[in-house]
């Protein structure tokens, strides 16, 4: 599948009915319950030809094509149109919604397409420095969503 493009609508039936490959913070527990209330189902997945890199000035990973390389992470299942819709928000706008083939079926994943640094993300330093005050980064997130939400 595609690897650049233009970040494609949630909201389409196509995206709707195909696996998230998450391959940076929203293949945590804590930070998936503080978004969307719940855990969704997943299962560990391997997205290969895609590496996770490191950000500038960014806790958070993106995920760029480069070959010898595989992107691991879980594919989220059972996500709700409101669920889709509330992921799309939150993702940072330099990112592009595209679907890949992950372990042999189509999944959507979004990935990087600014400037990144040559270094890989590491899921477990993440969890080490920066999870609790990521996590409540995402709670306030979510409340000004809402609020928003409410006023429109």
């Amino acid at each position: 599948m595609s690897k650049t493009g233009t970040r494609l609508d949630p909201s389409q039936p196509d995206i709707l009915d195909s696996p998230l490959f998450a391959y940076g913070t929203l293949q945590i527990d804590s930070v998936l319950h503080t978004l969307l209330g719940r855990v969704p189902s997943k299962s560990a997945a391997q997205l290969v030809g895609w590496r996770a890199v490191r950000l500038p000035e960014r806790p958070y990973p993106g995920l760029v094509p480069q070959s010898n390389h595989i992107a691991a992470g879980h594919l989220l299942t059972g996500l709700s149109p409101a669920e889709w819709a509330l992921l799309d928000r939150f993702e940072d706008p330099d990112y592009d919604l595209l679907q890949v083939e992950v372990d042999g079926q189509t999944a959507s994943a979004y990935a990087w397409r600014k400037n990144f640094l040559d270094l890989d993300w590491n899921l477990e330093r993440f969890v080490e420095d920066e999870l609790p005050a990521y996590v409540e980064r995402c709670a306030t997130w979510l409340a000004r969503d809402r609020a928003a939400a409410a006023t429109t």
